[in-house]
């Protein structure tokens, strides 16, 4: 089920209210924290628990006087015995190389032949309607005073009815919206775009309020 604009801004303005609760207990976070840190500054440095210890006055004592001992000679080496002559092993035969078979021949893969492509289809061009024969000539939006001027029809539409507009006139198609807002922004008189407006969207009921609303917005910048 599409929702309709009044659900859209409710839903808008609860997620304001969720930004503003989440900013409120980010500030009171920074608060705390900047107490701690000026609480951390003002805190004495601790004391070094190192001492230390001067040991200028401290005596050296000398080496108790040991006895002389009487230095016994080395007893003579025994004589080592000859060793028995070692017999080298015979050498061992080298195994005979193995003959590693040939690789048969890979053959080639055959070439892929690519499709042909698929010629695009030629654009169909949009169906104009023919303007209907609607007598605009005294509608309220036509001789009503627009308001401040604006350099872009965009400036001159505010969020809420800027939802009005795509969800009632252009029936939730926002591209939509937004192609037409840039057509009308290049045309250089208002009477060209109400000859726009009129031959694109001839089922709109010109006399309804959210119209006024759509028409007055173009005439702060087409005058």
């Amino acid at each position: 089920m599409e929702k309709n604009s009044t659900e859209i801004l409710r839903e808008i303005e609860a997620a304001l209210a969720e930004v503003k609760e989440k900013v409120r207990l980010l500030e009171e976070q920074l608060t705390e924290y900047q107490k701690l840190a000026e609480e951390e500054a003002a805190a004495p440095a601790a004391e070094d628990p190192l001492v230390e210890v001067d040991f200028t006055d401290m005596e050296i004592g000398e080496a108790d006087d040991l006895p002389e001992q009487e230095v016994q000679p080395l007893p003579e080496p025994v004589p080592v015995p000859e060793s028995e002559p070692v017999l080298e092993p015979e050498p061992v035969p080298e195994p005979e190389p193995v003959l590693e078979p040939e690789p048969e021949p890979v053959p080639d893969p055959e070439p892929v032949v690519e499709p042909e492509p698929v010629p695009e289809p030629a654009p169909v061009p949009e169906a104009v309607s023919e303007a209907p024969k609607v007598d605009v000539s005294k509608m309220p939006w036509r001789v009503d005073r627009p308001g401040i001027a604006v350099k872009n029809i965009r400036s001159g539409i505010s969020l809420y009815d800027r939802a009005l507009f795509i969800g009632t006139l252009f029936k939730e198609d926002y591209a939509l919206y937004d192609r037409t807002i840039g057509e009308l922004n290049a045309l250089s008189s208002f009477d060209e775009a109400v000859d726009y407006i009129l031959t694109r969207f001839p089922d709109w009921n010109f006399k309804s309020d959210i119209v006024y609303n759509f028409m007055m917005a173009i005439r702060r910048k087409l005058g």
